[in-house]
Parts: C-alpha cells; structure tokens; sequence
C-alpha cells in the first residue's frame, strides 16, 4: 500500500502542486488589500462583464445577496416623484460601497437576466447596488427630471444601515451613462459622490442627435460615415417630437418618425415652425447644416439638453470617473468619449478605455483573439482598480 501510494505522489506531483497552488495561492493573495482586489476581479469578472455560460465561480464562494423591491418618493423639479427598484445587498458585510444603477432608454426590466446577474455580482462582492426603473426612459424620453431621481436615489443609499456614506457613486450604461454623471456633478451632491463609471455614453446630446440624424461622424481627423441603429433614431425622434405643442403635428411626426411610416411631403409646408424645426433637424443629411439647426430648436428644448449633457457640467464632478466606450458603438458615437477625454486631459482619477469587446454595452466575444486578450487585459485592469478601492 505505501509502495502504492509513493507511486502515485510520483506521478501525480504535478497535479498535486497545482491544485495546492489554486487552493494556497488565493488565501495568501487574501492576506493583503491588493491580493483580495486581485482574487476578486478574476472571481467577478466572468459575472459583471463578459457573463460566460456555464456555472458561476461565485456561487461556490459567496452568499447570495438579500435582494428588496423599494419604493423611493423625491422631490422632483415638477413636484412629488416616486421610483420603483430593486435593492442588491450582501448577506456578510458592513461599511459597504454603495452604487446607483443608471440604465439606457429604454431601460431593462428589472428581472432581466443580465441586469440581475450584474447586480447579483456586484452585491457579492460586498457592494449594495440600487437597480431603480425610470418610467421616463422606458418611454425614451430623456428628460430633466431624470437628475432629480437620481440625486433622491444617490441619497437613498447612503442612508441605508451598513453602507458607508462616503462610498457611493454611479454605475451608468448608455444614454444611462452620461445621466450617471450629470447627476454625479448636482450641487446637491457633487462633492460626495465616489466612483462613476459610464460605459457607452454621449459628451453632447445635441452633437450626437446631429450624428444619428446625418449618419456621419466628424471629430479632428476622423471624418466619416456611420450607420446608427434604428433605436438611436427613434429616441432622437421621441426627444424632438415632445418639444411640439401642437397635438396634430406631434401625431404626423409619430407617425412618420416612429412608425416609419412614408413621409407625406404635401403636409410639411402645414407644420407648425415648431414642428418644422424638428422635422427639418430629423430629416437632415448635411453635418454642416447641424448648427444652424441646433440654433433653430426652441431655447427651453435645447437649454434641457445642454443640462443633461456632461460636456456642461463635468467641471463640478469630484467623483473618480472610469469612462469606457466600444470602438463600433452602432447608437452612440465612440467620438463623444474622445470629446469627454479631451476636456478632461490632464484630471487626475479620469480613466479612458476605448474597447472593442463589445456592441455598445454587450459583450461580442467572436472578436479575433489578439482583440479579445488586449481588450480583457483592459477590462480586468479597470475593474481591479474599482476593487483595489473596495478592498482597502
């Protein structure tokens, strides 16, 4: 038996000094602030980022999070507001990081498997992760107001017992990504806010209507054509169409500009200025004629975009930002993220990756491998620092 037995050590030593190494190698990482990140980003990001097939590594090492349906009532610019969402919090930890979701428009349901998966991740690695519901955005439209609820829910997570106050910051994808940073720039909270990441965002919303609606991208050297996804077109059409009062032309813009119906060119001399405006600005092909547009639109509608553009208030953010972008983002230029880079040149906590992992905000793993190994590289660097500061 001892014969056996030596027999085997023999020729299973290397197996053996593997196994002991995945199960010693962890634990000693453990022992210090950066080892945990370390362990950490390789044990999350499979669930936050890439969510491979497959079974979770998380689950065989951390709790399931107690997850909460809140109701969260706010004082918004046109009175008294109420927000549905859902509360990520981990089972075994105190003085957590708190995070604010901030979805795209339309925004996904709050049982979406990918959003639970992210929020679920995040909650086991001992982040409380509000997950709020805009009806707004679910209407595609993108409005003032929306800055309101998330300053209310920013303030919601810092009250709650175990999260840490001065901890809390933003996690904003798409049209949800800029919003994310708007917000994170409030006087009511800009000098509070910790960490916002905006993955996929707008530095301008009128300068990215300008290039749904002529299919171009124009930004130093680069000047060339795009193709937007037709979602893109449709939540710029919904933006200008609510600027019309009339109730006949809002119908015929609908009409034209959401349903995709033919355009009838006998009505539009009939249009209100108003409507003719937008409908000018919607059916426009020339990037030299977006100005004098822009300059077209009623004061108020272009004043509410300018507000919920970054490139107004981004000057006020103290938070660290980790700004990312996909290089073939087919809804919102990738240029918008390089206009966000230049004002920022030279701020310290400002991080910049410009990627190629992904469709705007979904993983597209059948990439060639070098763009895959670079781009994951990337990834798991970003979200390493994130734990670095979550860790200790």
């Amino acid at each position: 038996m001892a014969q056996l037995a030596r027999r085997f050590v023999i020729r299973a030593w290397p197996l053996l000094a593997a196994l002991a190494s995945f199960a010693v190698v962890p634990a000693l990482l453990s022992l210090s602030a950066p080892g945990r990140a370390a362990v950490m980003t390789s044990l999350y990001l499979p669930d936050m980022v890439l969510q491979l097939p497959g079974p979770r590594p998380v689950e065989l090492f951390t709790d399931a999070p107690r997850v909460e349906h809140v109701t969260i009532d706010y004082e918004s610019r046109n009175g008294p507001r109420s927000v549905e969402a859902d509360l990520y919090v981990p089972r075994n930890a105190t003085a957590n990081r708190g995070v604010v979701f901030s979805m795209g428009a339309p925004p996904l349901d709050l049982d979406d498997k990918r959003l639970v998966r992210i929020a679920d991740a995040a909650a086991r690695s001992g982040v409380v992760m509000l997950v709020p519901f805009s009806e707004r955005l679910d209407a595609r439209l993108i409005l003032p107001e929306e800055i309101d609820a998330l300053v209310a829910e920013f303030r919601y997570v810092q009250q709650l017992p175990g999260v840490d106050p001065a901890r809390v910051g933003f996690f904003g994808a798409s049209v949800g990504g800029s919003l994310a940073l708007v917000a994170a720039a409030d006087p009511r909270i800009a000098e509070e806010g910790d960490q916002v990441v905006s993955f996929g965002g707008y530095w301008d919303a009128l300068d990215t209507f300008g290039a749904i609606a002529t299919h171009h991208i124009a930004y130093g050297d680069v000047d060339e054509a795009w193709t937007p996804r037709d979602h893109s077109e449709h939540v710029m059409a919904e933006q200008l169409i609510d600027i019309v009062g009339d109730t006949d032309d809002r119908d015929l813009l609908e009409r034209w500009f959401l349903d995709d119906e033919p355009i009838d060119t006998s009505r539009v001399a009939s249009l209100s200025p108003v409507a003719r405006d937008a409908y000018d600005f919607l059916t426009n092909e020339d990037p030299d004629r977006i100005d004098e547009l822009i300059d077209r639109l009623p004061d108020d509608a272009v004043a509410n975009l300018d507000y919920l553009s970054p490139r107004t208030s981004i000057d006020r953010v103290r938070a660290e930002l980790f700004i990312l972008h996909d290089r073939a983002d087919p809804f919102i230029p990738y240029t918008e993220t390089r206009r966000m880079k230049d004002a920022l040149r030279g701020r310290p906590r400002a991080h910049f990756d410009e990627l190629r992992l992904f469709q705007h905000v979904s993983p597209k793993l059948n990439q060639r491998p070098e763009i895959i190994a670079v781009d994951v590289t990337r990834v798991l660097f970003r979200l390493y620092q994130l734990m670095r500061t979550w860790y200790g």
